[in-house]
């Protein structure tokens, strides 16, 4: 037991399928809930963080995110009937960091683009560890490094080997990442013909967070070539693969862990808050519970998953988004809110990488926004679901509206771009704010 905040915390591990890494932690939480010193507790707050290097950064977030509560809560005196606990989320994920995904940005600090795309292996080899075999893959791929700007029949062999190292869409399938996962082990598209889509520097363009006029970050600086996309590429495998392990572990393990929680203190509220991929693997654990309303209220900070993933009908075919059954059963009790701004490069880059590859790229001005096929929760919010409305971030104190909700809306995107006066969500990991946290505490 710890605290984050002035909230009382259990840390609870998780391995790669979803399984506690020492039950322990769990069977403390639950003992606790029912014994004297825990069972006035009211709210239990499970969170989890997104791509980390180690405990400790996921713990820094932990800690920010609830100290800004602890603040709110006491300067605003809201929600001060409520006792609130952690159950702390932790589960194996890789950094995956901001300017690593925007070309012209960490690529064009790096002393060598070659030097880059081989650390950017490495962290695969750490990421696919469990299966044997993907090793030598990512091995054949790295020889062919030195080859790419001047053989098409080594850039065949680097997309088929790393393509071939990694698992086929399962489960909770993403609409954007997993369409171009499925497209690339179809083989039906050459290697040389996707690291070609990806060379072409017409990536979206982002606004300044300092600059009120709508002005954007210029494109002049972004690399091309053959390698960058090959960097680019090993990109978007790396947040495939952290998306589909968030996933299992949030529809698995901690699914599980919600369900024993609530068999040992049914009248407990029990909210769910995810950063980035631990948006994902939140609203992936509220999917696989199958009681209505389980949950008393989600907050997704940031979330990296697609932004139809609670769509109804988000395509001509009249599919809905793998996570349809979160608002339309609905899972959630209360309020879903959504954090999402232009400034999340790191989800705003993700989700065009995927049409890149797929070769559907949309206008220079659409690409990656509310209107592209390919866009990210964190970037624009959750679209073509008719249970969400558009909100903006507001200052501690002031009242969101409309209050109450209307009729069949059940969750807020809350935007938050700016700019200054305003508060501004300024990058993708920018969500322990003072505001976010009022936000969600007006939301009780």
């Amino acid at each position: 037991m710890t605290n984050y905040g002035i909230y009382p915390a259990f840390d609870l591990m998780y391995d790669t399928t979803g399984n506690l890494v020492d039950p322990a932690p769990q069977t403390e939480l639950t003992t606790w809930l029912t014994s004297p010193a825990g069972n006035s507790t009211t709210d239990l707050i499970f969170i989890s963080h997104g791509w980390n290097n180690d405990i400790s950064e996921a713990r820094q977030l932990y800690s920010d995110f609830f100290a800004a509560v602890a603040s709110v809560q006491k300067s605003q005196n809201v929600a001060s009937d409520r006792k609130f606990a952690i159950a702390a989320i932790f589960w194996p994920s890789k950094r995956f960091a901001d300017a690593d995904l925007i070309p012209g940005g960490a690529a064009s600090l790096s002393p060598s683009i070659q030097a880059q795309l081989n650390a950017q292996l490495d962290q695969l080899k750490v990421i696919l560890a469990a299966d044997p075999a993907a090793a030598a893959k990512i091995e054949h791929a790295r020889d062919q490094i030195p080859k790419l700007e001047v053989s098409q029949s080594a850039q065949d062999d680097f997309v088929f080997a790393l393509v071939s190292a990694l698992p086929a869409p399962r489960n909770d399938i993403d609409e954007g990442l997993d369409e171009a996962m499925t497209a690339l082990k179809s083989g039906t598209v050459p290697g040389h013909t996707v690291l070609g889509r990806l060379s072409v520097p017409d990536f979206p363009a982002f606004p300044l967070p300092s600059e009120s006029g709508g002005h954007a970050l210029g494109l002049g600086g972004v690399l091309s070539g053959i390698t960058s996309a090959a960097s680019r590429l090993a990109n978007y495998f790396t947040y495939y693969t952290m998306k589909d392990r968030s996933g299992i572990v949030g529809r698995t393990g901690v699914q599980q862990t919600i369900i024993g929680v609530q068999s040992v203190a049914p009248t407990l509220r029990i909210h769910l808050i995810g950063h980035s991929f631990g948006g994902r693997l939140v609203t992936a654990a509220a999917n696989a519970l199958v009681k209505p309303r389980s949950i008393a209220t989600m907050l997704l900070l940031e979330a990296a998953y697609s932004h139809n993933g609670l769509a109804k009908n988000w395509d001509d075919l009249g599919n809905d988004g793998a996570f349809r059954s979160v608002p339309s059963t609905p899972k959630i009790e209360g309020i879903t809110l959504i954090t999402h701004s232009v400034h999340d490069t790191a989800v705003g880059i993700a989700y065009p990488l995927a049409s890149r590859i797929l070769g559907q790229v949309a206008s220079a001005l659409a690409i990656g926004g509310p209107e592209d096929k390919f866009g990210g929760m964190g970037r624009n919010g959750a679209q073509h679901t008719p249970e969400a409305f558009d909100s903006v971030l507001l200052n501690v104190g002031l009242a969101y509206d409309p209050s109450p909700l209307p009729g069949g809306k059940t969750i807020r995107n809350i935007n938050g771009d700016g700019p200054s006066p305003k508060p501004t969500i300024l990058s993708h990991g920018d969500v322990a704010k003072p505001e976010i946290a009022w936000a969600w505490l007006s939301s009780l």
